[in-house]
């Protein structure tokens, strides 16, 4: 799993490809909060909005620092979170520990829909 991860911020990060992005078919992104490549105040949760609804089995949302005041990152770093499917199915919530603090952000998501389906996809924002 590790190895995916690393692979999917390096292609990503190497491809240029920050804006939201996507590799199959069925399930798309329509909406997130914080929205992609957007500067907001340091958000408390992570929505992600699709046009069809999801199961929680491999549908999952990772968060890294991508780059923050201070000494240089030499890679992403991992931040912890947790995603569940929203009550409405189609929204994917992950509550943050904390409010992020000032830095850039890659947001690896994977969406799996009722017919087995997998969309993978990234989006970066700042935080001021």
């Amino acid at each position: 799993m590790r190895l995916f991860t690393a692979s999917l911020i390096v292609t990503a990060i190497a491809g240029g490809s920050l804006s939201a992005t996507a590799a199959n078919a069925h399930a798309k992104l329509t909406a997130s909060n914080p929205a992609a490549s957007a500067t907001v105040a340091g958000p408390t949760k992570l929505q992600l909005r699709f046009d069809e609804k999801l199961v929680a089995k491999g549908s999952s949302i990772q968060l890294f620092v991508t780059a923050r005041p201070g000494p240089k990152l030499t890679a992403p770093m991992p931040v912890s979170v947790t995603a569940s499917v929203g009550p409405d199915g189609q929204t994917m919530i992950a509550p943050l520990k904390r409010p992020l603090t000032a830095g850039s952000y890659l947001v690896a998501w994977h969406a799996t829909t009722s017919d087995g389906e997998r969309k993978d996809g990234t989006f970066s924002f700042k935080v001021r």
